[in-house]
């Protein structure tokens, strides 16, 4: 990977903070829909015993002449609601692991979001990529799960 100059670390730092408020918003709505599931597990609404709760990211970049996707995944998400170490979405943990392959004072003492992290470590988006990087969209999926006891 590339080393950063000043100027990029500088629109790094700014992206990360865009990443960290999406994290927040995104896990706003998911901490509603979880407590919406555990209200249906509650009041035993149509058999509900159980439920998992998945986003799916899409990472774009706008080109000049069309959208790419850059990269996208899915996660579950159920484990921050049932964990008492939280790691993860929103946890406000530092998740900067670049000393591992850049030595830039710099960026290495940067605080990481989640997000961002994924992208260059977990999904291998160079900086070049990261730095395009024009929206990102998400899908919420909240599967339940179901018991019906047939008695004969």
């Amino acid at each position: 990977m590339k080393q950063l100059n000043q100027e990029e670390i500088n629109s790094l730092d700014t992206l990360n903070n865009k990443l960290k408020n999406m994290e927040e918003k995104i896990y706003r709505v998911v901490l509603q829909e979880n407590q919406k599931a555990l209200e249906k597990i509650e009041k035993k609404e149509h058999n509900i015993i159980g439920y998992e709760i998945e986003v799916e990211f899409f990472i774009y970049e706008n080109s000049e002449s069309e959208e790419k996707l850059l990269v996208h995944w899915k996660e579950n998400l159920k484990s921050l609601f049932v964990k008492e170490d939280k790691w993860g979405l929103n946890d406000n943990r530092c998740h900067n692991t670049t000393s591992i392959f850049q030595k830039n004072e710099l960026l290495n003492r940067q605080k990481h979001c989640y997000l961002l992290h994924n992208l260059y470590d977990h999904y291998s988006l160079n900086w070049d990529d990261i730095f395009k990087i024009d929206r990102i969209y998400f899908d919420l999926q909240i599967q339940y799960e179901y018991l019906i006891n047939i008695t004969v």
